[in-house]
């Protein structure tokens, strides 16, 4: 994605009204659009600060950890994963009653900054995933770069023995390691998949040759898929063996699970039926999202979303799979793929969260397993800064904006 730094902005936050029903295309670039709450009036959403007076260094990740503790982590891109830990309220009931304060403890859950290259811009410590049996093994999961040479790594760390609420740095199990060839598109994602336990693990193509998506025996411009409990032939991980290029004898990297893609920054699962949705950022007219499955090209480079890229015309398109929905420059040019909504909101539930980071809309899309249904903006902030949308054990979801501020989507 574009250089992530650190702005200081006065965010006014403009809520959105969508429509009881009907549905739109991509919206009008103003955060209006389709949408409905079955037929009983307009909806309005808007985004809350959902820690006040709480600020954090370029937060690029949330996540939670599932283990019932209602704890936040907010990963840093220095290098530092912070702790929400909740003090008023329980799992399930966390949120405040009105004019009540809700109070939290910030601590730091891992500090791994004397190892992560940092550059204020598309490097650092990118990805964060909790094991799904992380409240008995205590295993969790990064994503960053390193120097020298300068490198993605994929690493497990573990809790320090006897302090359940901070992770050891010393405890680092390297799992994964590539070089990287610029400082640009590295990916960064992890997610554990909800239905099959496998990590996934997202990689950009790298910045210097777009050309590296259609290599196979290269892992850039791919989303990777590990087994991290079933190490064999000597990695610290094994090859699922449902993997499209399992066993094969062609040189081709057994770990990747799908292929051309051009950043695809971030990602999300719909915990409900296992589909994976990205968002593979563009070059220069053409935000894409992505259904990935097990095998597919997804077209890059010799495509941008739906358009030829290389050649600019008459491009060869048999065996690459076209993205469901896409989206130009006047509406954005730095797509931030979100979760599927399983919260409270009714009028959410099941959509895809997505947003900009240039123009600071964020949609909510439904899709039915073949086709898009609807596609609304739901909310739009001036001047946002998106870098990354994180759930917590509810479903509910919050947006990480690079001014430190995380906020959480709500319907007023």
């Amino acid at each position: 994605m574009h250089r992530l730094v650190r702005f200081f902005l006065s965010i006014f936050l403009i809520p959105v009204f969508i429509a009881s029903c009907g549905s739109s295309d991509s919206g009008d670039g103003n955060g209006s659009g389709g949408g409905g709450d079955g037929g009983s009036g307009e909806v309005t959403f808007s985004l809350e600060d959902a820690f006040p007076g709480v600020t954090f260094e370029s937060p690029v990740d949330l996540q939670n950890a599932g283990d019932g503790t209602d704890r936040l982590f907010v990963l840093e891109q220095r290098g530092v994963i912070m702790a929400v830990t909740p003090l008023t309220g329980s799992r399930g009931s966390s949120f405040p009653a009105e004019n009540s304060t809700r109070q939290e403890e910030v601590s730091v859950f891992l500090d791994i900054q004397d190892r992560v290259l940092f550059d204020e811009g598309e490097r650092g410590l990118l990805g964060l995933a909790f094991h799904p049996d992380f409240e008995s093994n205590g295993f969790l999961y990064v994503n960053y770069n390193a120097e020298n040479p300068n490198r993605t790594v994929v690493s497990r760390f573990s809790l320090r023995e006897g302090d359940p609420l901070s992770a050891d740095p010393d405890s680092e199990l390297v799992l994964l390691e590539f070089n990287q060839p610029s400082a640009n598109h590295k990916g960064g994602q992890l997610v554990f998949g909800p239905k099959d336990g496998f990590l996934y693990i997202a990689v950009g193509d790298g910045g210097a040759s777009g050309e590296t998506a259609q290599d196979l025996t290269d892992l850039l411009g791919s989303i990777l898929r590990i087994d991290v409990d079933n190490p064999e032939d000597g990695k610290n991980y094994g090859i699922p063996s449902g993997n499209p290029f399992s066993g094969n004898t062609s040189g081709f990297r057994e770990e990747i699970f799908a292929y051309g893609f051009r950043n695809p920054w971030r990602f999300g699962f719909d915990d409900s039926d296992g589909m994976l949705f990205a968002g593979d950022v563009g070059q220069n007219r053409r935000e894409e999202i992505d259904i990935v499955e097990s095998g597919n090209n997804y077209g890059w480079d010799i495509m941008e979303g739906s358009l030829c890229f290389r050649p600019p015309s008459g491009c060869e398109t048999s065996g690459l799979e076209p993205p469901i929905h896409e989206y130009g420059r006047e509406e954005g040019g730095t797509i931030i793929a979100g979760p599927v909504y399983r919260g409270s909101i009714p009028e959410l539930f099941g959509m895809f969260i997505y947003g900009d980071f240039l123009s600071g809309t964020i949609w909510a899309l439904g899709f039915d397993g073949e086709s898009v249904m609807e596609n609304s903006a739901i909310v739009k902030a001036d001047e946002f800064t998106l870098s990354a949308f994180g759930r917590d054990e509810g479903g509910e979801v919050y947006v990480c904006s690079l001014d430190g501020i995380i906020y959480r989507l709500v319907k007023e």
